[in-house]
């Protein structure tokens, strides 16, 4: 069995590592201070040592005494959880962690880029300004002194190298000792961290934030792709669209005019494919989402067809539930997302859904559904009215779908 070991400076820095674990529906523990104690039946331990506002003796006494309790062993995979604005002490407590899992590379990356935490050149950067430029840099209780991370690792005496890897760099196969700190300003870049660490036949001690362990399971547990189907023409929904894009999320754009004149979509098609075949997450959106003036647009095609408002409306659905047919037959998406009531009740009516059951509520408003018809019984959907929900609620719905 696969076995996670985190080790967190905070309470609260535990927590919101561990859940990106659970998320994964691992059974995960947070243990506080000197109360540690390893059970086989925990997939994923958390400790929280309380050593954050210690001085470094103190911290690496708390941190050792710790890790004394358990076997290195006894877990698959390792993480020094930090803080994603370096508070704490860092150095003392990544090298007492290594020393207790014998780590041949150390691989350092604190970068969060969903919360503006970003490492370029290997300094830490908080929504584009330099860390120690920022009010996080001036923690009254522990105040960091150090943005740049190949700088606070390299005076080690642990006989560690320090390489600093950029976002397009390669973590290389060597004999050595090596800590690599790794730049990363999307998510993209903290995937091919782990994928790249993962591909080295060492024994590995990951340092950083939630980014990170939340980069570590989608590596280690991937999911299925998830689809959205989007055609709402509310400005909330193109916020939504909007903040999907800027958090890395893959949008291909039907063109009104495709739609309405049966022009051919196999290359859009082919495309949602392969990246749902990776596993990813893909919008596909008519472009009177993002463009309001491709509504009007449409009514002025459809004039030129000969079809009335209503016409032009139904023709759209029609051509858009059919493509979302064909993604849904391919079997590679885990869950849909549908927004705006054309949308959904036109595919359900196009795979022949006559029945689905509520699960939960994911936001006020926003309903997961499990489809009860045969033929894609057990398929999960959140539907979103086109003005419901919060801007990120289709990058969250997504995401709750890759959970299920």
């Amino acid at each position: 069995m696969q076995r996670y070991l985190i080790l967190a400076d905070d309470f609260t820095g535990a927590n919101d590592t561990g859940v990106q674990l659970r998320r994964k529906n691992l059974v995960t523990h947070v243990q506080i201070g000197s109360e540690i104690h390893d059970n086989p039946s925990i997939e994923a331990l958390v400790l929280d040592t309380e050593s954050r506002n210690t001085t470094e003796q103190q911290a690496s006494l708390f941190v050792r005494e710790a890790l004394s309790k358990i076997q290195a062993s006894s877990f698959s995979t390792i993480m020094k959880k930090v803080d994603s604005t370096l508070r704490g002490n860092l150095k003392v407590e990544v090298l007492e962690a290594a020393q207790f899992c014998d780590a041949e590379v150390i691989v350092v990356c604190p970068a969060f880029p969903d919360l503006g935490r970003t490492v370029k050149g290997g300094r830490l950067y908080v929504h584009g300004v330099p860390l120690l430029e920022t009010e996080h840099g001036k923690d009254p209780r522990k105040p960091v002194t150090e943005d740049n991370l190949v700088s606070l690792f390299s005076a080690n005496e642990s006989g560690y190298s320090v390489i600093m890897v950029p976002e397009d760099g390669k973590l290389d196969q060597t004999n050595e000792k090596i800590i690599y700190v790794c730049d990363a300003t999307k998510n993209a870049d903290l995937l091919s961290v782990v994928a790249q660490a993962q591909s080295l036949d060492k024994k590995i001690l990951y340092v950083g934030s939630a980014g990170l362990a939340d980069a570590l399971v989608q590596t280690m547990l991937p999911a299925k792709g998830v689809l959205a189907l989007v055609a709402s023409l509310s400005q909330v929904t193109r916020e939504q669209l909007e903040f999907a894009k800027e958090h890395q999320i893959h949008c291909e754009i039907l063109d009104v005019e495709a739609l309405l004149t049966d022009k051919d979509v196999q290359p859009v098609i082919d495309r949602v494919l392969a990246l749902l075949a990776e596993q990813k997450k893909v919008v596909v959106a008519s472009s009177s989402v993002l463009q309001g003036l491709d509504y009007d647009r449409s009514i002025q095609i459809g004039k030129q067809l000969g079809m009335t408002k209503d016409e032009v409306a139904a023709k759209i659905r029609s051509t858009f539930s059919k493509i979302g047919k064909t993604l849904v037959q391919s079997n590679l998406a885990g869950g849909l997302f549908l927004t705006g009531g054309d949308t959904a009740f036109g595919l359900l009516e196009e795979l022949g859904v006559d029945e689905v059951k509520i699960i939960r509520e994911i936001q006020l408003g926003i309903p997961l559904l499990e489809v009860v018809t045969k033929e894609y019984e057990k398929l999960r959907i959140i539907t979103k009215a086109g003005a419901f929900g919060s801007r990120d609620s289709i990058a969250y719905a997504l995401r709750v779908l890759t959970e299920l």
